[in-house]
């Protein structure tokens, strides 16, 4: 699954095409599990699970041909000072049929595949699981604290607890000696975003990859705290089992998952995301975006 600021002068034109329908996205925008999108030299970049992504010109038409080596599964993107970091996981067989892996995080100073400064480097491994532990390392969710300029990582799924970790934002490395906070249960691909003094754990409960058979659901929690606790709108602790629901299936997209955050000019916000299935476009899981709109200080699909 982060608040993405994206320089207003790079998207005069685009930012017009990006808000124009609250519709199906063009092209051919199939993609799983997809990051937070990314702007870099004018493009807009998102990367899903097997490696590779989607670019769009307009941030409405969507294609294939962003490049991400190491395969895995749900990466996260985000952009510091002048170099992109990316955050995905290597995964198995684990606990109670979950994923025993490892996340990891690599740089690049261009997300553009034909630029000659197109070049990742090695990965580096920040959080695990092993075939025992009560937390998968998959589904990596980034957030940079505008508050602070710490750099935080939240992963795991249903099988076991969401847990955060700090990372390091010059190298991208734990940050040594940091000890994982378990923050949430019951849910999977988690993003975090800061607001107005809040900061909001999203998280995606349901079922997935079962075509229109799929639950996926986007839900949230919120703390005056990085580390927690998140708590949603009625008071139930995500830790628990909380979370109040940002966005569903409609129409005919079903299986709603992997919340990502945008900001774009004037402050137009955005929230990505994939439905399992979109019955328009032959039941493939598809890339979606739509507007946030905030009712109390809580998001909202609009």
């Amino acid at each position: 699954m982060r608040t993405r600021n994206i320089l207003a002068g790079a998207l005069c034109v685009a930012s017009a095409a990006f808000v124009q329908n609250t519709n199906a996205q063009i092209g051919t925008p199939f993609i799983h599990d997809p990051s937070t999108i990314m702007e870099c030299n004018g493009k807009y970049y998102t990367f899903g699970t097997g490696g590779g992504g989607l670019i769009s010109e307009d941030g409405w038409t969507w294609n294939g041909g962003a490049e991400r080596p190491g395969g895995g599964a749900a990466p996260d993107a985000i952009k510091i000072g002048d170099r992109y970091l990316i955050a995905y996981s290597t995964t198995g067989g684990g606990l109670g049929g979950g994923h025993a892996g490892k996340v990891v995080t690599m740089w690049n100073k261009t997300l553009d595949p034909k630029s000659p400064d197109f070049k990742f480097t090695d990965p580096i491994e920040v959080g695990g699981s092993e075939y025992d532990e009560d937390c998968d390392a998959i589904d990596a969710g980034l957030l940079l604290d505008p508050t602070d300029g710490r750099l935080w990582l939240s992963y795991g799924t249903y099988f076991g607890f969401i847990r955060l970790i700090e990372l390091d934002p010059k190298t991208g490395k734990r940050v040594e000696g940091n000890k994982a906070i378990d923050v949430a249960i019951d849910c999977e691909a988690t993003d975090l975003i800061y607001r107005n003094g809040w900061y909001y754990l999203l998280g995606t409960h349901g079922t997935c990859c079962d075509g229109a058979n799929s639950t996926y659901n986007i839900v949230c929690g919120r703390s005056r705290k990085v580390t927690g606790p998140y708590v949603d709108n009625v008071g139930r602790d995500m830790i628990h089992g909380g979370g109040k629901m940002v966005v569903d299936a409609e129409d005919r997209r079903f299986g709603a998952g992997h919340f990502g955050r945008e900001i774009i000019t004037d402050g137009i916000e955005k929230m990505s995301f994939h439905f399992e299935a979109d019955l328009d476009m032959s039941g493939y899981s598809t890339l979606a975006i739509r507007p946030i709109v905030w009712k109390n200080d809580w998001p909202t699909v609009g």
